[in-house]
């Protein structure tokens, strides 16, 4: 079920005086079980791109496709979009509105043709993934939770439907660091059993330690669409476009400067942990 963006481009407000090109002539796949990055300074268009992928925005020109469909054709079902497709957006937490959390997690649920018990059974699956106690949740309001609350609720809310695609807006601003690190340790499973996922970023460590490609935007063009590791292994490229690589990228060209022969395609504190045990048993090829 790969997503084709075939040449697009957008325009906000068109034909008035706050015309504005957000995305012009953008090119990319994402494949079957991909989990890509999305990086660029903030305006660049990742948000539309991503909107534009679910289908919330149509093209000014150019076509979405999904599955070898064209999603804004006349005649394609968006319910069969929506199935497959989950968005979350940049601030989830202000999409809640339902009574209690369950109704609010359920909702994404109404429409599908599924039994009582199933629908009741993702509910449960869905908050216990985000790490809360179902029966100590779901009776809550969501609008008294706290901000990081909140969030994994609205997360629920877009994993109970069990898309095949996942698109992420600036995921895992805001939580705390072990918020973080959970949420990173579920995206990860989730991926590893056939999710593929689409996130955008601004952390440059997360990217380093999850994704397998990483695209990059500017001004509204696609500049860079390649591994992560052949991406940040360019520091000067990414400093050229006023982006960053992972910390431990940094460490590793560091360390190599000063005589320390590190592999240059590290982009994780795990592979970096690994690289300097190596080298202090004597194993390492540099």
């Amino acid at each position: 079920m790969p997503i084709v963006v075939d040449n697009v481009s957008y325009t906000y407000a068109p034909g008035t005086a706050f015309e504005t090109a957000a995305l012009s002539g953008v090119s990319v796949t994402v494949e079957d079980g991909e989990f890509v990055g999305i990086m660029g300074r903030t305006g660049c268009g990742k948000s539309t791109l991503l909107q534009l992928m679910a289908g919330l925005l149509r093209p000014s020109s150019g076509r979405i496709m999904l599955d070898g469909k064209d999603i804004n054709a006349r005649g394609y079902r968006r319910d069969e979009l929506r199935e497959k497709v989950g968005l979350l957006f940049q601030f989830p937490e202000c999409q809640l509105f339902e009574s209690t959390v369950e109704r609010d997690v359920a909702f994404g649920l109404k429409h599908l043709p599924l039994p009582a018990e199933e629908k009741a059974a993702r509910v449960r699956w869905a908050l216990e993934a985000v790490g809360f106690s179902f029966e100590s949740i779901r009776h809550q309001s969501p609008l008294g939770l706290s901000g990081g609350e909140k969030r994994r609720v609205a997360i629920a809310g877009v994993l109970a439907v069990k898309p095949k695609i996942l698109l992420l807006d600036e995921p895992a601003a805001s939580l705390d660091p072990v918020g973080r690190r959970e949420f990173m340790e579920l995206m990860q499973r989730l991926h590893r059993e056939g999710t593929t996922i689409v996130m955008i970023s601004h952390d440059a460590d997360i990217l380093g330690e999850y994704a397998q490609r990483i695209l990059v935007l500017d001004r509204g063009k696609l500049r860079l669409a390649a591994p992560v590791k052949e991406i940040f292994k360019d520091i000067a490229g990414m400093e050229a476009l006023n982006l960053d690589v992972s910390r431990p990228r940094k460490i590793a060209h560091l360390l190599q400067k000063r005589g320390v022969p590190l592999p240059q395609d590290i982009t994780g504190y795990g592979e970096l942990l690994v690289a300097i045990r190596n080298l202090k048993k004597g194993c390492l090829i540099s």
